[in-house]
């Protein structure tokens, strides 16, 4: 009976932990598309004290966190929306970083 009983909990334990963190990286992403690409934690502030209008509920974050942690087909970027996200630098920049060697 004990290792079905722990075999439960680790399994429950297993999906919240996985539910929760997909539903604060879905909760942060909407925060900083609504905020112009960066988290502004000054607009976050306006939001959570009324001032501002809230972006969404939560329920259907974790509905969603839910649901995107069971699919099977999961979307995976495409090479043009990677393109798209490339940081633009200065030639100063673009040339530390080939001395340095980061590669983007």
């Amino acid at each position: 009976m004990a290792p079905l009983a722990a075999l439960t909990m680790a399994g429950i334990l297993f999906v919240y932990a996985r539910t929760s963190i997909r539903a604060a990286k879905l909760n942060a992403q909407k925060h900083r598309e609504a905020d112009g690409g960066q988290i502004s934690w000054h607009k976050e502030s306006l939001r959570r004290h009324g001032q501002l209008e809230r972006l969404d509920d939560d329920r259907s974050t974790l509905k969603e966190a839910l649901v995107g942690s069971f699919s099977k087909n999961k979307k995976k970027p495409d090479a043009d929306a990677e393109e798209k996200s490339r940081t633009e630098y200065s030639k100063d920049e673009e040339e530390l970083r080939r001395i340095i060697g980061k590669k983007d």
